[in-house]
């Protein structure tokens, strides 16, 4: 027995990141061990090794022990202690924080209390895997019958300085047996992390499209980004590319041009993460009078039922003006779906 636990001594040196180093004591005199992610709302999230992930009330939390940096804060308009760690406190319903100068604070732990984990450190030695599929249907059949379907899919994975990002999306709407909008689109971000804030972004897109007057667009682009913030309960992110982009129109006619944009990705979680609202896209417009405007954009909120299964709720808006042809979708969804 000894041996075994020298041997998982050794392993957790070793290995760091695979070890739940994070304890927590209910007042009812139960212990868990885990890795506490973030409080919001009341509730603690907990990732243990036996259980998965887990959710606590976190007024029923006696104390708890957090060994990696964070930030806490007493409500959400309150000042930020940016931590090195926390400690147990002896008083019920309580803990220590070290702040970056070593001193200590004993904080209350109230319904209020707001604490996140900082993505940063770890983004930067470790690999992280995420996403979601969901998909939905509508179907009308009344006076006019009305048919839409939705697909969409997003995929980030994380590796030392290096992020990936695939998505696509897919929608088709009919109204008495004729088709309004029927669209796909296909996308791939590669950032390289110069700093933990600023990063290079190489980008390339393609969207094709049977109703509107640009039947497909490719596009290829790359420049710099940042990363305003990262962690837990939300991220934030912005960059400027530089693109090729080429078009190709119903009618039989293309054009190329360089055309510069602005993107953005931002998310925050509310409800101990069970709530997530989203917007994403981007807007630019070329250098000559090619492409007056191109935008791509989203926003929707989704709710996770259970820690895989989530419905949710989406606004996309797709607007291209060029001198040669025009292309405008808006579309309003509900679907559902799986994410990890």
């Amino acid at each position: 027995m000894p041996y075994i636990q020298y041997l998982l001594f050794i392993l957790c040196s070793i290995f760091p990141s695979f070890c739940f180093a994070d304890t927590v004591w209910m007042k009812n005199g139960d212990q868990i061990t885990g890795s506490v992610k973030v409080i919001d709302s009341n509730k603690m999230v907990m990732e243990t090794k036996y259980a998965g992930t887990i959710t606590i009330k976190a007024t029923e939390v006696k104390t708890f022990t957090i060994d990696k940096p964070a930030v806490v804060k007493n409500d959400l308009y309150a000042k930020k202690f940016f931590i090195n760690e926390i400690k147990a406190s002896e008083e019920t319903g309580a803990i220590i924080i070290v702040d970056k100068k070593n001193e200590e604070q004993t904080v209350s732990i109230t319904n209020n209390l707001i604490l996140y984990k900082q993505k940063i450190n770890e983004f930067m030695d470790e690999t992280t895997f995420n996403g979601n599929i969901k998909g939905g249907f509508f179907f009308d059949k009344g006076t006019k019958k009305t048919e839409q379907y939705m697909l969409d899919t997003n995929i980030v994975v994380k590796h030392n300085l290096w992020r990936h990002n695939a998505s696509t999306n897919f929608r088709r709407s009919l109204k008495n047996d004729s088709v309004s909008t029927y669209y796909y689109v296909g996308q791939y971000n590669l950032d390289k992390f110069i700093t933990p804030e600023f990063f290079w972004q190489s980008s390339v897109q393609y969207r094709h499209d049977w109703i509107e007057d640009i039947s497909s667009k490719k596009s290829f682009g790359s420049g710099p980004g940042y990363q305003l913030w990262d962690n837990e309960l939300g991220s934030f992110s912005v960059a400027l590319l530089l693109n090729y982009q080429e078009m190709h129109y119903q009618n039989g006619e293309q054009s190329r041009h360089p055309l510069s944009n602005m993107r953005w990705d931002y998310q925050r979680f509310f409800n101990g993460k069970a709530i997530r609202l989203f917007t994403n896209g981007s807007i630019g417009r070329s250098f000559n009078d090619s492409v007056s405007l191109d935008l791509s954009a989203a926003i929707g909120a989704s709710y996770k039922v259970t820690d895989w299964f989530i419905v949710s709720t989406t606004v996309n808006k797709d607007r291209d003006k060029t001198k040669d042809g025009d292309s405008k979708n808006i579309n309003y969804n509900l679907g559902f779906g799986v994410t990890w």
